[in-house]
């Protein structure tokens, strides 16, 4: 499971956050990619690319890999990505070359420098893997676009709720919105903390507060939307995107899957990345300090 967001206010910030929760203990590396490095495609198939900009990723160290596979990542202008879990039916068969979704983040931070060209870089590529993904891109600018494949199509969708997290896809989350359209940060007659009653704390009633990939798509979207305004600062915003990554991130022993002795689904990695100063913070499951690195 995965939840990823951006908190954007013009002129100002643009911060991405980003969760990966699992149930196989796995590790993570953040590489650094600098300008002109040759990358080929994990498939050795002959498909290469070289990057037009300063890449930095975060990569998973799965068991039984033969390479750490980039799930997250920035380049130097500014462009993000998040590869999220989800159902997928890759496009096979077209003109273009053929890499793996392995590949896919360094593949993309290598060639994109606007989301304007996203659709065209995918347009006639093919994709093979045993993984299913959609993927979440932002820019600097406050721009979103989700990339689905389904029945072996690209979707490129522009995404103005900044927020993907698992299945069910992009459409359906929307929709789903609409179920908590009476949802505000204020209650009629609501108790306030001054009149020593304990029982505050209406705002946002009714608002879902479990893991579910649904649940999280409309927590997070929703104090997105009435908190990103607040910040007056880039750290501020940084502080904000922490806690509303940890609104979405699960402990270990919240969630043991189909089984109350199934091996625990916890939120392994939380990322934070700042989009217009190029720096990317990290921390893994049991650190209370962020790691950070430079773009």
């Amino acid at each position: 499971m995965c939840t990823s967001f951006l908190a954007f206010k013009s002129n100002q910030f643009a911060i991405t956050g980003r969760s990966l929760d699992y149930d196989q203990d796995n590790s993570y590396k953040t590489v650094s990619t600098p300008k002109g490095t040759v990358f080929h495609s994990v498939l050795n198939n002959g498909v290469s690319w070289t990057s037009s900009y300063d890449m930095v990723t975060v990569d998973s160290v799965v068991s039984g890999s033969s390479y750490p596979i980039p799930f997250e990542g920035m380049n130097s202008v500014g462009i993000s990505i998040s590869g999220n879990l989800a159902n997928a039916q890759y496009p096979s068969g077209k003109s273009g070359s053929t890499i793996s979704s392995d590949d896919f983040v360094n593949y993309m931070l290598a060639q994109v420098s606007s989301l304007q060209l996203v659709p065209s870089l995918l347009q006639n590529l093919n994709i093979k893997s045993n993984w299913q993904y959609h993927y979440i891109l932002f820019d600097s600018s406050g721009n979103s676009m989700v990339v689905e494949f389904a029945n072996g199509d690209v979707i490129c969708t522009a995404n103005k709720t900044f927020v993907l997290t698992n299945n069910p896809n992009l459409n359906f989350q929307l929709e789903n919105q609409n179920n908590y359209a009476n949802c505000k940060n204020w209650f009629p007659g609501a108790t306030l903390p001054d009149t020593g009653d304990q029982f505050h704390g209406q705002g946002m009633y009714g608002i879902p507060g479990d893991w579910m990939s649904t649940s999280r798509f409309t927590r997070v979207t929703t104090m997105l939307k009435y908190s990103a305004n607040l910040p007056t600062s880039v750290s501020e915003a940084v502080y904000l995107s922490k806690r509303i990554i940890d609104s979405a991130s699960l402990i270990k022993g919240i969630d043991c899957g189909s089984s109350a002795t199934g091996k625990p689904i916890y939120t392994q990695i939380q990322i934070v990345k700042d989009l217009v100063n190029g720096v990317v913070y990290t921390r893994e499951y049991g650190q209370d300090t962020w790691t950070v690195t430079q773009v």
